[in-house]
């Protein structure tokens, strides 16, 4: 028997070393998201699967979801270009295979979005598969688009039946309508937050006199309109916006026009980004939303009643079901973190310790849950009160990732710290209301338009550069010294907190001269420039990186100020940007390198200092991460 079991064991382990990878199903990133190189893979598996039979209606699905998934988690408009297209050319081919089937008319309407003249797609592929749960959903949100309630609730309660979504985000959704005024308006901003509302309110019948509206849809001119007289309020009329400026203007005007109206409004936490910059002065937490108001109330008055009177909570000690959007739902799950904390500081002061001990456990899963778990036992044990308990949850793997080594201990991020990095400090610091701090670090976008950058040309750069999504991914300027140093400061914190993180103690900060010149250098110190023979030119006469070409003229590198921080080619050791772009700082203060945007070539170079006194348009930084102990 011993030798049988030997054999079986040998075979097992071989049939696992020999077997090849398998097509997967490919759900919505909104179910589940995987790292972009399964998704490669899958778009390769299902391609081999097509080609076999291209009349292979499930593999056209995969594929083109697969694809859909990478240009959804673009991090660059090539790369989302790339996938635009590819998806687009899945379209056309699937047409050519599989003419009038289901998945053709799947994907052209998944292609096409909610366009007026779409809806034919939709109700051709459901006239061929009426319960196929592909397009559940996007009936439901059809109909919530013709405002017709009724069957939109339809399909709504055809994704519960279905089992479209996980426990954590439907009970997430009877949560924060619970917690609503009667006749409240509720913004939502995604697929999960939205559904999650609708169905609970199909359903359940609960809650139906609460009106969802999803910040996308209601861009849309007819639906919003629609609505607005459904709820009994005037209608607004929008120009059309030919800039990004006035589509900015155009959603200020229509989040006011709801403020305005005569229904108690609110934003889920889910949503909360998109609204606290123009209105964060008037939205008050309650729990899972924030109350618009423009006055004063105990808000936490209102959190105590929810989870005492009002919130279903036990699904968060234990779930005994399996849905492939469980992980999702964990997301949901944190959004309960900054009313808990809230409540846990008033049982706290009030005394209530036998409420305080209750809520402890739950608070200290959710912190696991969510990689905040450090933050919260420092509240629980009453350390560290001067600053945040709550942390910002930080994308380990892509920081550790972007660090380049310089020597055993010393690492360098290969790309500058942009303006997406540092925002998410600067809300931490508003959260944690560190006043002081968050004065200190806060861009100057006055800058844009003083000294030698007084320019009407740059006027919509003072206005849009620091907040406009399309510039997340552009270098942070415009900031003093102390805030560079503040960012590094808060990133150290940061890290130290986060529960899977790869080294126990880290220090981030600011680059020595030495360190940045041996890193530009690709090792050598004494190098001026990143390139090969010091040309900022290659063979095909195309620049290499995003400086002043000509005295006067910024446009030529294909630049005409900062540009991605992932443009152009690295260096020796995969830093970019180190020659132009921005000036970084080190850690000598009023002292950047490696030239701007706006330097010439000759004041670029690595042997060459730029000074800076206040915050400049011109200079940004990068940072260093020093490992104490691995």
């Amino acid at each position: 028997m011993k030798y049988l079991l030997i054999g079986f064991t040998f075979l097992t382990c071989l049939n696992a070393f020999s077997q090849e990878p398998k097509p997967e199903t490919v759900y919505s990133i909104a179910k589940e998201e995987k790292e972009a190189s399964w998704y490669e893979t899958q778009i390769k598996l299902w391609k081999t699967e097509i080609d076999k039979n291209n009349q292979n209606g499930n593999a056209w699905i995969n594929y083109y979801r697969a694809n859909r998934a990478l240009r959804n988690l673009a991090q660059t408009e090539e790369e989302r270009t790339k996938w635009y297209s590819q998806c687009k050319s899945i379209h056309e081919q699937v047409w050519k295979a599989m003419p009038k089937s289901f998945e053709a008319y799947f994907i052209q309407y998944s292609e096409n979005g909610f366009q007026k003249d779409a809806s034919e797609d939709l109700f051709a592929a459901q006239a061929l598969r009426p319960n196929d749960p592909l397009i559940q959903d996007l009936l439901m949100i059809h109909y919530e688009l013709q405002t017709d309630s009724e069957k939109r609730n339809f399909y709504a309660n055809r994704l519960f039946e279905n089992n479209e979504l996980s426990v954590g985000i439907l009970n997430w959704g009877y949560n924060v309508l619970s917690e609503l005024d009667e006749n409240a308006i509720l913004f939502t901003c995604g697929d999960n937050d939205t559904y999650a509302g609708w169905i609970i309110q199909a359903a359940k019948s609960f809650r139906k006199d609460v009106t969802i509206v999803n910040t996308s849809l209601i861009m849309m001119d007819d639906y919003r309109n629609r609505l607005l007289k459904a709820l009994g309020y005037p209608p607004l009329e929008l120009k059309a916006p030919a800039t990004e400026q006035e589509l900015e203007a155009n959603t200020m005007r229509i989040y006011k026009h709801f403020f305005e109206g005569k229904r108690p409004v609110y934003v889920a936490t889910t949503t909360i980004s998109s609204f606290e910059k123009d209105f964060g002065d008037k939205l008050y937490l309650t729990g899972l939303a924030y109350k618009y108001s423009s006055s004063n109330f105990d808000n936490t008055t209102i959190i105590k009643r929810n989870y005492e009177k009002r919130y279903l909570l036990d699904y968060l000690k234990e779930v005994f079901s399996y849905n492939i959007s469980d992980l999702k739902g964990e997301v949901f799950n944190a959004m309960y973190l900054p009313s808990m904390i809230k409540l846990y500081q008033h049982y706290a002061e009030s005394e209530e310790l036998s409420k305080k001990l209750e809520l402890e456990p739950l608070l200290l899963k959710i912190a696991e849950q969510s990689g905040q778990q450090n933050d919260v036992l420092e509240l629980l044990s009453g350390k560290d009160k001067s600053t945040s308990f709550l942390s910002t949850v930080l994308d380990l793997k892509t920081i550790e990732k972007n660090m380049v080594e310089l020597n055993g201990s010393v690492y360098m991020d290969k790309y500058e710290v942009t303006n997406g990095d540092y925002r998410k400090f600067l809300s931490n610091l508003e959260r944690s209301n560190q006043t002081d701090l968050y004065q200190i670090a806060m861009y100057d976008s006055t800058q844009w338009t003083k000294g030698k950058f007084a320019d009407k040309s740059l006027d919509p750069m003072g206005n849009m550069y620091h907040w406009h999504p399309a510039y997340d991914n552009y270098p942070i300027v415009c900031i003093s010294y102390d805030g560079a140093k503040a960012y590094c400061e808060w990133l150290t914190k940061q890290y130290n907190l986060q529960r899977k993180r790869t080294y126990t103690q880290v220090v981030f900060r600011l680059p020595t001269e030495l360190e940045w010149r041996t890193a530009a250098g690709s090792g050598d110190p004494k190098a001026i420039t990143p390139f090969p023979n010091n040309s900022i030119k290659n063979a095909s006469d195309c620049y290499l990186a995003n400086i002043q070409p000509v005295k006067g003229h910024f446009f030529e590198d294909g630049g005409f100020h900062q540009v991605n921080v992932k443009s152009y080619l690295p260096n020796k050791l995969g830093l970019l940007n180190t020659f132009g772009n921005v000036s970084e700082m080190t850690g000598t203060k009023g002292t950047a390198l490696g030239g701007s945007w706006y330097n010439l070539f000759e004041e670029c170079t690595f042997d060459k200092t730029q000074s800076y006194s206040n915050p400049d348009p011109g200079v940004g930084f990068r940072v260093v991460m020093e490992i104490i102990e691995k």
